[in-house]
């Protein structure tokens, strides 16, 4: 975990350094708006000019955003999106076992949003319900942001669901987000939707995209770890999850697929620093995954974009998963796909490829009801 303070010198340097990285990224947009034209030049040949650019611009984005490490605003009040917004208390005490507990971090009261409406119980006896942790490498986005309710809204609409709760747990940002403060908030909104909101656990699924992905897999392994203290929801969709926190596994700027994704080691190493306490090692089951492949209990649908970073991570997860005779895994590919089109599909003019996936993810969940597999 980061030190959060900061000598004057070191303040100054850091000022400097945000000062010439503002600059250069000014001096670099109007290249690309130009350069970017050429097919020839793109990333990939089958990229539009919008897609490119937007690649090439949220790379920017979060490159200055690891260096500025500004901390996400996270408030209990609904605000704006008031009649969406909803909050949910921590579940009682005997709930949060290790390693969830023996930790300075104590659950905590959580805000969340709730899309396309709050969920109504008293009208709502059957279809999905989904609970969804968005993206940001632990340390940055909200669920009240319309990028990371993109996905969520796709889920409603093609799956469908009759609503998805996304909630705003704790970022890594901030010193009092670190692990397990956003495990500690799954578990809370999970819980939440179990018996605030009355949804059966044969309708409730687990989704995530990115860091949320890892949230989601941390909730699973926790449920079956601590089996019998809340029911296994009724599957997971895992959206370009990232898999591995370690030194290496963040190191992603010489991946074979850096050139056509927008993901960053200045972002994942912010977030993984951050995210990952002093006194637990990076390489543990609940930091990377990807080495610790375990019986899930829930169907899996996992989703990797054909050119993003994670693609060979993602592909191992699956492989690994698979080795457990119970785990029913699918992958599905977005093809000429970055990371996370699930969430920048709208923004990124692929509203196609995100669409299809979740018809992919929805064919899966009904061949899955029916027992067809």
């Amino acid at each position: 975990m980061e030190n959060g303070q900061r000598s004057p010198v070191r303040q100054a340097f850091r000022l400097i350094h945000i000062l010439i990285l503002t600059l250069a990224a000014a001096i670099r947009i109007p290249f690309l708006l130009l350069s970017t034209i050429p097919k020839s030049l793109r990333p990939h040949p089958t990229w539009s000019y919008r897609q490119t650019l937007c690649n090439h611009l949220t790379k920017i984005f979060f490159n200055l955003l690891s260096t500025i490490k500004s901390r996400t605003p996270r408030s209990l009040d609904g605000g704006p999106q008031a009649d969406i917004f909803s909050l949910a208390d921590p579940a009682p005490a005997h709930l949060y076992q290790k390693p969830l507990s023996g930790t300075p971090i104590q659950p905590t009261t959580i805000g969340g949003i709730w899309v396309p409406r709050r969920y109504d119980r008293d009208n709502n006896t059957d279809g999905w319900v989904v609970l969804h942790f968005h993206g940001g490498a632990y340390v940055t986005l909200s669920p009240r942001l319309p990028t990371s309710q993109y996905g969520p809204r796709m889920l409603c609409k093609e799956l469908p669901a009759k609503a998805v709760f996304c909630p705003q747990y704790r970022l890594a940002s901030s010193t009092e987000g670190t692990f397990p403060a956003a495990l500690q908030d799954a578990l809370t909104a999970y819980r939440y939707m179990l018996e605030d909101q009355g949804i059966a656990a044969s309708r409730l699924i687990i989704s995530g995209d990115s860091s949320g992905g890892h949230l989601a897999i941390s909730l699973l392994r926790y449920l079956n770890q601590h089996m019998g203290l809340l029911p296994l929801p009724a599957a997971a969709l895992l959206h370009s999850p990232w898999l591995d926190l370690t030194e290496t596994g963040t190191q992603v700027d010489a991946n074979r697929h850096a050139s056509t994704d927008y993901l960053s080691t200045s972002l994942l190493q912010w977030g993984a620093q951050s995210f990952v306490p002093n006194d637990i090692s990076a390489e543990t089951a609940y930091m990377s995954p990807l080495k610790h492949p375990f019986a899930a209990g829930v169907p899996l649908w996992l989703q990797v974009g054909s050119e993003e970073v994670f693609y060979d991570q993602i592909l191992e997860f699956v492989d690994g998963m698979k080795r457990f005779r119970d785990n029913e895994c699918e992958l599905y590919t977005v093809e000429y796909g970055m990371h996370d089109v699930f969430a920048v599909g709208g923004d990124f003019g692929m509203e196609d490829q995100a669409r299809k996936a979740v018809l992919a993810a929805r064919s899966f969940l009904e061949r899955k009801r029916s027992g067809e597999e």
